[in-house]
């Protein structure tokens, strides 16, 4: 049996909103910087800043999809940026930082795992954690 865990519709419909108006407000700017005499002289500073924020926006919105499965074996995060897998018998352990949980391996067994504490069943994947493996901040 496998168990999904996946970002909330209200905030994957949050963060597409946001991104996009990200998206809309550093694409006009630039672009209203080579009509308006004033803002001209700064769009060596605007046009620099407003690729990065564009960049910064899409792979938010990429990554708004991850989905993360929990099965017998291993726990694997999906996304259209990111793609991890742990061996169920490689994790050390689990922490809570911010606003994520972070699936720690053993040194040298793979890169950990962040999960948002905004996704579905975050209650049922801590529970998998806690009935298997130490919590990494009590022990520190």
């Amino acid at each position: 049996m496998e168990d999904v865990f996946y970002l909330t519709r209200g905030w994957r419909n949050a963060t597409y909103i946001m991104f996009s108006a990200l998206i809309c407000v550093f694409v006009f700017l630039p672009v209203y910087s080579f009509s308006d005499p004033f803002l001209r002289q700064g769009i060596f500073f605007i046009l620099p800043l407003s690729l990065i924020v564009i960049g910064v926006s899409v792979c938010g919105i990429l990554q708004a999809d991850e989905k993360i499965f929990w099965n017998d074996h291993s726990v694997r995060k999906v996304s259209r940026l990111v793609n991890r897998e742990i061996l169920l018998t490689d994790v050390k352990g689990f922490k809570f930082a911010w606003n994520y949980l972070h699936i720690v391996p053993h040194k040298g067994k793979g890169k950990r795992i962040l999960v948002s504490t905004y996704v579905c069943g975050m209650r049922l994947l801590h529970e998998e954690l806690v009935s298997r493996y130490p919590d990494l901040n009590r022990q520190m």
